[in-house]
């Protein structure tokens, strides 16, 4: 299988309030790109996992599992959360787009 694709693990920085500002500031977020390999989950399975149909879901495989603490991904600059994690598989991530 070949890993062409891209994805990359967001964390948000914490927040934290600046006294000189007077205000929380949003901290830097860190970006993490591993290769992967990306495909579209199909209407049939969709139902069967998540027991909807009308979700467009990404399935990405990963070389090695990314066990790193994370808040999103993104692929090619979209937003996407994750619904789920294979328990068998840990490099298998089934992604939802954050913006419909």
């Amino acid at each position: 299988m070949r890993f062409s694709d891209r994805i990359t693990f967001v964390n948000e920085g914490e927040r934290y309030y600046d006294p000189e500002e007077g205000q929380y500031v949003d901290g830097e977020p860190q970006r993490t790109t591993v290769p992967c390999k990306l495909s579209t989950l199909g209407t049939e399975r969709t139902l069967q996992i998540f027991g909807v149909i009308n979700r467009k879901m990404e399935v990405a495989r990963l070389q090695r599992p990314y066990t790193d603490d994370f808040d999103y991904v993104e692929i090619n600059e979209q937003k996407y959360n994750v619904q789920r994690q294979s328990d068998y598989r840990k490099g298998v991530l089934f992604l939802e787009s954050a913006t419909t």
